[in-house]
């Protein structure tokens, strides 16, 4: 659950290109998340379940190194970001 403050990402629906999956949340939510690595830039992917007016999937805007993409994920797990 987001918590009050948490900082909204920008999502886009095309990625970097194909890449190699580091860590993700469970599928079997209404919502799941992957860190992809790609060419040594990470981005994060969402994937929702289909329902009117939600895309199915789409990916961070902003691209990070390892050490950043990592804190954008742990950020992302604990609700500080959306």
């Amino acid at each position: 659950m987001p918590r009050p403050g948490c900082t909204a990402l920008r999502w886009i629906v095309q990625g970097l290109g194909p890449g190699r999956v580091v860590a993700y949340t469970c599928s079997c939510q209404m919502t799941a998340y992957e860190l992809v690595s790609c060419a040594g830039v990470y981005q994060i992917h969402r994937r929702t379940l289909p329902r009117q007016g939600v895309p199915p999937l789409s990916w961070t805007a902003e691209w990070w190194r390892r050490g950043e993409a990592h804190e954008w994920w742990h950020r992302l797990l604990a609700g500080q970001a959306r």
